[in-house]
Formats: C-alpha cells, sequence, structure tokens
C-alpha cells in the first residue's frame, strides 16, 4: 500500500515538471495544459498561480486519467473473463450500429446492454473503493456512534455498492442484467446504479464526462476487436483468477494477464483510418 501512495507523490511531482517545462516554451502539444498557460492570458483569465494551476493540471490527471485507465483495464479483463458477455454486447452493436461506421453518441440510447456493462464496472470494481473524504456539518449520530461536527468521514464505496439491500443478490457476481428491466432496458432510476462517482453534492462533477468517455471507449472496442487471453502448450486459455487483484495505493487494478486483440472483421483498419484522417483534417482546419 505505502509504495501506492509514493507512487501518487511521485505523479504530482511530474505534473509539476511538465508544468514547469510548458511555461517556459520548451514543449508545443495541445492540451488542456496548453490552454492554460497561453502567453498573457494565465492569470488574467484564470485568476490562478503558477502552483495553482500545477495543482488543477495534477487534479485533472489523477481523477480523469488514472480512474478512466483503470476502468477500461477492468473491461479488457472482464471480456476475456466473461467471453459470453463479451459476445452479447457485439451482438447488440452489430445490430444498432452495423460494421459500415464507427459507434457515435447517437448510438447511445440504442445501446442499453452497453451502459448496463460500463454501471457494474464500475459497481462491481470501482477504481477506488475507498470514496473521498466527507466532513460532517454538523453534529450527528450514526448507529449509536457520535460524530461532532467536522469529522472527517471516509465512505467505504466498495462496501456500499454490495448493499444487498440495494442490489439484491449476486451481489458479488458481475452481472450486467442488474441494470436492465425485463424489457432488456435501462432501469428508470434517478442514481448511477453504483456509487463510484461518490454522492451528495460532493459527487464527482466529472461524472458525465467519464461515463461518455467510457461509452465510446467500451463501444469502439466492442465494435472493433475480438478480445481472447493467450493459450498455454496444450492450448487452454490463461486467464488469471481474480482473487490476483492488485492494489496501487488508492486505485485497485486487475490481475495482470495476456491476451490478443484481432480484428472482428476485414473493413475495421480502413474505417478507423479513415475516422483518424478526418478528425486531423478538422483539428488543421480548426487551428488554421
Amino acid at each position: 500500500m505505502s509504495s501506492g501512495f509514493l507512487r501518487v507523490k511521485t505523479v504530482g511531482f511530474e505534473v509539476r515538471k511538465i508544468y514547469m517545462t510548458r511555461v517556459k516554451g520548451e514543449a508545443e502539444q495541445s492540451s488542456i495544459c496548453a490552454t492554460l498557460l497561453k502567453p498573457g492570458a494565465r492569470q488574467a483569465r484564470h485568476h490562478l498561480s503558477d502552483h495553482e494551476l500545477a495543482w488543477l493540471a495534477g487534479s485533472l490527471f489523477m481523477a480523469g486519467y488514472e480512474t478512466s485507465s483503470n476502468t477500461l483495464t477492468w473491461f479488457m479483463y472482464l471480456m476475456i473473463l466473461f467471453p459470453e458477455i463479451q459476445t452479447k454486447a457485439q451482438e447488440q452493436v452489430d445490430q444498432v450500429v452495423g460494421r459500415s461506421r464507427l459507434p457515435t453518441f447517437a448510438d447511445a440510447k440504442h445501446l442499453p446492454y452497453i451502459w448496463a456493462i460500463i454501471k457494474e464496472m464500475l459497481r462491481w470494481r470501482p477504481p477506488a473503493p475507498i470514496g473521498m473524504l466527507h466532513a460532517t456539518l454538523a453534529d450527528d449520530y450514526y448507529e449509536g456512534y457520535f460524530l461532532p461536527k467536522n469529522s472527517i468521514v471516509i465512505p467505504n464505496i466498495w462496501s456500499i455498492n454490495r448493499d444487498p439491500e440495494v442490489y439484491e443478490n449476486r451481489v458479488e457476481d458481475f452481472y450486467p442484467e442488474r441494470h436492465l428491466s425485463s424489457e432488456g432496458k435501462l432501469k428508470d432510476t434517478l442514481d448511477e446504479g453504483h456509487f463510484a462517482f461518490g454522492f451528495g453534492h460532493r459527487s464527482c462533477v466529472g461524472r458525465h464526462v467519464a461515463n461518455n468517455a467510457l461509452f465510446v471507449d467500451v463501444v469502439t472496442i466492442l465494435w472493433a476487436m475480438k478480445m481472447k487471453p493467450v493459450k498455454d502448450e496444450h492450448g487452454k486459455p490463461i486467464v488469471p483468477s481474480i482473487d490476483e487483484e492488485r492494489s496501487g495505493g488508492i486505485i485497485l487494478n486487475p490481475p495482470k494477464c495476456q491476451f490478443t486483440c484481432t480484428p472482428r472483421f476485414e473493413e475495421v483498419d480502413m474505417i478507423l483510418q479513415q475516422a483518424r484522417d478526418d478528425i486531423l483534417k478538422s483539428t488543421r482546419y480548426t487551428q488554421e
């Protein structure tokens, strides 16, 4: 656990180095950091010091990149652990999107099973099993315990996501169908279906960005690739046990595993390349 927190501290120093490199004009790369550091506009636009901007860049990295990449790593592992779920998801993608174009946000409302997978990933293995710190606004009692005002409260997201009164049976299983109605549609609920983003007025402000980014990544991977575990010398698939999951400080990582990704149909590479070229052309046009 201590090595994980040391890594978190090290990331802070590395982000600071990147920030200062860009302040000095030694790096030219379009990004959120570059936007924050435009000459003459830094303090005028954002009213933040160099130190505060460095913390902002670091927060965006830790809150966005680390958790999103962790969830996608879990997704890849889950698709080889549960090939039947992968197949079911790809069947729905083929029905809605087809194989002549990439998935888009316009397809989102027609792909409930993809959303169910995302919700269940965040419930079953939340990126941060221990949530962000809260503080009590007034004296309070909880199950016989007295909590004075301003007490630090650390929510156990892992346990909350496994509350049998909320999720009924199979709380330890990866079961996307729990988020669907009997007709196969997403259940009409006011919450996310999990508590990975926290709760209350201090819940994650980037949850909509995170959900949309995960949707695009997950549905595109499922549209393009077939994921399979590698095999041993006897032809038996090698799938590490879930019990081999690893803790990296505040982040829970899946077991290390090897797998293969192959195109699901011949046109995949051509369609992806065309989409990439279109994005590059659009970016150059915008910059000009």
